[in-house]
């Protein structure tokens, strides 16, 4: 028994929506014999007449319209599989899973490449999760994640490829109630016993040396009275008044009016925030993202 094949539905649709078999083999430039050979070979496939042959050209029987219909719709959603799949290959379509830390997802740098990408590629999909950067670099590793905004890369994550989206420094953190004299202090000496709320070493360990050198270079040792699990969980309890804290210089566009950042010279030390991702991927979305991301860090 023959099998229905692809050049069956689009000759039989040619010849369908030309009205007879000359037309239609001039449609798609094969010659007339050839043409009404592969119609035959169509019906006796389907096991009954599609066509009735008339002398003023062809027409169609039951059989033949009801195929008519189902041979466009298959035609069209092949079609539209072909270009799907050229988008999707191209980084058009698809899904992009991202990793973020907390505390950079607000920063307008953040979300001028997300608008910049999704200007690029309105179609994919953005699927971001609120992430330390210990875990982006363990999800990553494991396919879970396509790439992730964070830093200490090289700490975490050595074996992972980072663009670089800003370099950012630590500052203190500390209350500034309303109505109160404030008074910024010059050296972390001046801090002496005074509680401080920290990041929690256990979620990143990078963070906490790069913050533990600093202070032992100056021989200052922070009285750690809080612990937080993000930076706006510290500057939260900043707010609340639980103490000082350190956190990234970049934070202050959403600090609250009564949270202060003072810039000390002993916190001088920056670190690279970065796009990481898995270097061997071949992934267009990933490259995608890439384009946008080096467009807005260039602009």
């Amino acid at each position: 028994m023959r099998r229905v094949e692809l050049r069956h539905l689009r000759y039989f649709v040619a010849v369908a929506e030309a009205g007879s078999m000359m037309a239609g083999a001039r449609a798609i430039g094969i010659v007339q014999p050839a043409l009404s050979r592969q119609i035959r070979e169509l019906e006796e496939a389907v096991g009954t007449p599609l066509l009735l042959r008339r002398s003023t050209g062809i027409a169609l029987t039951a059989a033949g319209a009801s195929f008519l219909r189902d041979a466009t719709r298959l035609l069209k959603e092949l079609q539209d599989s072909r270009e799907r799949a050229l988008r999707s290959a191209e980084g058009q379509l698809g899904e992009l899973r991202l990793g973020v830390l907390p505390n950079y997802f607000p920063l307008p740098g953040v979300s001028n490449l997300l608008k910049v990408f999704r200007t690029m590629c309105p179609d994919v999909m953005l699927s971001i999760s609120p992430m330390l950067s210990a875990d982006q670099a363990a999800a990553i590793t494991r396919g879970e994640l396509d790439g992730g905004i964070m830093a200490w890369r090289q700490d975490v994550a050595p074996h992972l490829s980072g663009v670089r989206l800003r370099r950012d420094r630590f500052v203190l953190a500390m209350l500034a109630s309303p109505g109160k004299r404030f008074r910024a202090p010059r050296r972390l000496a001046e801090l002496a016993g005074a509680p401080f709320i920290w990041f929690d070493p256990l979620r990143s360990a990078a963070h906490h040396r790069f913050l533990i050198e600093q202070c032992r270079r100056v021989g200052f040792t922070p009285h750690i009275a809080q612990v937080g699990s993000d930076i706006p969980t510290l500057i939260g309890l900043v707010a609340a008044g639980m103490g000082y804290a350190f956190v990234p210089e970049s934070t202050a566009p959403t600090c609250p009016r009564t949270v202060r950042l003072v810039e000390l010279d002993e916190l001088a030390d920056r670190f690279d925030v970065e796009f990481v991702y898995d270097g061997r991927t071949d992934a267009p979305v990933v490259q995608r993202f890439l384009t946008a991301l080096r467009t807005t860090v260039t602009a």
